[in-house]
């Protein structure tokens, strides 16, 4: 069927839109995380794409019409056939930034109209169409403190989108087909994801690779540290009741079991556990960033609870000076001759604390030796986080060899 701007305009004013879904899968839990939202035109059964319907919209002005079409759309499928998923991926058409009122709460509204919380959505933004960056982030910030989670969509290689990406500091950065295309053989590619990932990390950013077609990009894409996925090699959109496959499952499968065999045979093992590391460290000083003094060993009991690599984590002021108790993993054997470090003991001649504190090295990870808490091998890997008084602590957390 020929796409006539007439058979849009019929489209766009029956709102004859339906919905399909594209799942974002952890490798990692084998889980769905979260469901992307796509919009298509139905004209007669025929399906409009959503390339047609949008740009007869900024042709006609109707952009923000057709935008809140969508959405609503979404979010009346999501909520009708919402099963255990996490998060819905909602997209925002930013070009209507330009000619509208930043922050005037409708999609706040519309969130509300349909039980939703606003901590299950993320809106994701494309940011090449916005001519201002001042009604950006007067965008993302208002929504960012309702408690939406602000996702920026199509990152890649380039200044702008660098730029962008520091500036709004987002949630969740979705990174570009074209870089994760080939990325197993294409070293460019590789450098550009290499670089988004340690940006993410960096601003505290949780990753998605898009549009993985084969196993090999999901396995190169996880080696350099990309937290989840989101393609056809997995699934394609689907409308709800199709989604939630059995061969989705299979190929979580094994494309976890591949990746166990690389590493086992990949020489840069030691790296990849090295990332690994990192970003567990990097969860625990976010998690313990604006936390009062009171809970700060809860939260590392949760995390030391929760990961099997931990063999236990403490705090150290800025001279030095532990400041919680030692959190061990439950049922930890300690060696005759070994105990756990206590509140108030002195680190500041350890080169986990040193190395931090003045810069060095950040997170730093040392080298296997004896524990003198449990008597067995183990390495400290360290970070640092600012107090509501704006002093330095510092995250210790001791690793498990096996």
């Amino acid at each position: 069927m020929k796409i006539t701007p007439e058979i849009v305009q019929e489209v766009i004013k029956n709102k004859n839109i339906f919905v399909e879904f594209q799942p974002i899968y952890s490798l990692n839990t084998k889980k769905v995380i979260g469901l992307e939202a796509l919009a298509r035109g139905d004209y007669m059964g025929e399906i409009v794409s959503p390339y047609f319907l949008f740009n007869y919209a900024k042709q006609n002005g109707n952009v923000l019409e057709l935008d809140r079409i969508c959405r609503k759309k979404s979010m009346e499928a999501f909520v009708a056939e919402q099963k255990a998923v996490p998060a819905l991926f909602v997209n925002f058409e930013t070009s209507v930034l330009n000619d509208t009122e930043v922050g005037n709460g409708e999609l706040l509204r519309m969130v509300e109209e349909h039980n939703l919380s606003p901590e299950n959505v993320v809106i994701e933004l494309n940011c090449s169409t916005v001519k201002s960056n001042y009604d950006l982030m007067m965008f993302v910030n208002f929504y960012r403190s309702k408690g939406f989670l602000i996702a920026l969509d199509n990152v890649s290689a380039g200044e702008e989108t660098m730029n962008r990406l520091m500036m709004v500091n987002p949630d969740i950065i979705k990174i570009d087909r074209f870089v994760v295309s080939n990325i197993e053989t294409n070293t460019y590619n590789q450098e550009v994801f290499k670089s988004i990932i340690n940006t993410a990390k960096q601003i505290g950013a949780m990753t998605i690779a898009e549009g993985v077609e084969t196993v090999d990009e999901v396995i190169t894409c996880m080696l350099m540290g990309v937290d989840y996925f989101q393609g056809y090699y997995f699934s394609r959109p689907e409308q709800f009741n199709f989604l939630f496959s059995n061969e989705a499952r299979l190929k979580l499968e094994d494309a976890a079991q591949r990746l166990n065999l690389t590493i086992k045979k990949n020489p840069t093992v030691a790296n990849v556990k090295i990332e690994s590391y990192k970003r567990i460290i990097y969860a625990i000083v976010s998690a313990l960033t604006g936390t009062a003094p009171a809970d700060y060993e809860q939260v590392l009991k949760k995390y030391v609870y929760e990961h099997k690599e931990i063999e236990c984590a403490f705090l150290i002021d800025e001279k030095g000076f532990q400041i919680t108790e030692t959190i061990m993993t439950p049922d930890i054997e300690i060696l005759p001759g070994f105990k756990p470090e206590i509140k108030g003991v002195n680190h500041d001649i350890k080169n986990y604390f040193y190395a931090v504190k003045e810069q060095i090295e950040d997170p730093f990870i040392s080298g296997w030796y004896i524990s003198a808490a449990t008597g067995k091998n183990c390495k400290t890997m360290s970070s640092h986080f600012y107090n509501s008084e704006g002093k330095m602590i510092i995250v210790c957390i001791d690793l498990k060899k096996r």
